[in-house]
């Protein structure tokens, strides 16, 4: 049985970028992306897997979000995972979290509901 409050792969949608790879901007994925390379910039979609081999420099907006190699920044998400592996500097601001044994974190977590349609609302809102 899936949770249906933090899909894990939102329409069904798999994204994966090559490791080794470097993105700067604004990135949208309709399901769950992987990330095994580096990112700086904006990351949005239905899910987020940091892989251990993964940097994220930025923001983070999803209902599901694994780290499990470096992140910089803040997370906006529902259900929020950090692995043995990840490096988190910054803010995370989380519906549930679990941290496993072994992470590495430094900065602020806070409990919030994750509402993905308020984010949309105020993308609308900026470009109108």
């Amino acid at each position: 049985m899936t949770d249906q409050k933090y899909p894990a792969a939102g329409s069904g949608a798999r994204s994966h970028l090559g490791a080794g790879s470097r993105i700067t901007g604004e990135l949208f994925f309709p399901g769950t992306v992987e990330l095994p390379g580096f990112v700086k910039g904006r990351v949005e979609a239905s899910a987020v897997v940091i892989e251990e081999a993964g940097e994220v420099e930025g923001e983070i907006h999803a209902a599901s979000v694994a780290i499990k190699g470096r992140f910089n920044g803040q997370v906006f998400g529902g259900k929020v995972r950090l692995h043995a592996t990840a490096r988190m500097t910054g803010e995370i601001f989380y519906e549930s979290l679990s941290i496993e044994s072994g992470a590495e974190v430094e900065g602020q977590c806070k409990s919030r509901p994750y509402d993905n349609d308020a984010k949309q609302d105020d993308n609308n809102a900026k470009q109108g």
